[in-house]
């Protein structure tokens, strides 16, 4: 792939050593090459959500991104270590995120961890119910 790619990138260079008919074919293998990676990624793709033994019928991670607890841990044991140490160093430094200048309902800037947006049902402060007024 690498190959051809670069002789089609650089035809003007490859054709003072080679005949025209060699950009040619390094075009039509390029194009069949591409054609055969994008089948294999997405028969990997359909293996691992649908044919996958251990998740047929269908893996419901691929509709909205979440996983049963259990899948999690026996999939990546070492996830839960990481997330805990990363709730842990983040509890001892806290960061501000400001969500396009909003204001709570006591007037402080949004924080995780505070009374803001990230915080509430639907991203939404206690002030403004609509969500029009910041985006996330």
């Amino acid at each position: 792939m690498a190959v051809t790619g670069l002789m089609i990138w650089f035809k003007l260079d490859v054709t003072r050593f080679l005949p025209r008919w060699a950009v040619d074919v390094a075009t039509t293998i390029h194009y069949y090459e591409a054609i055969l990676a994008c089948l294999a990624i997405g028969v990997w793709h359909f293996y691992h959500v649908m044919f996958d033994p251990d998740v047929y019928p269908v893996n419901w991670a691929f509709w909205d991104g979440w996983v049963s607890k259990e899948w999690l841990e026996e999939e990546h044991p070492l996830d839960e270590e990481t997330l805990a140490r990363a709730a842990e160093s983040a509890s001892t430094a806290p960061r501000t995120v400001f969500v396009n200048q909003t204001r709570t309902k006591l007037g402080q800037p949004s924080t995780i961890g505070g009374n803001g947006p990230l915080n509430q049902p639907n991203g939404q402060s206690e002030t403004s119910r609509s969500g029009a007024d910041f985006t996330i």
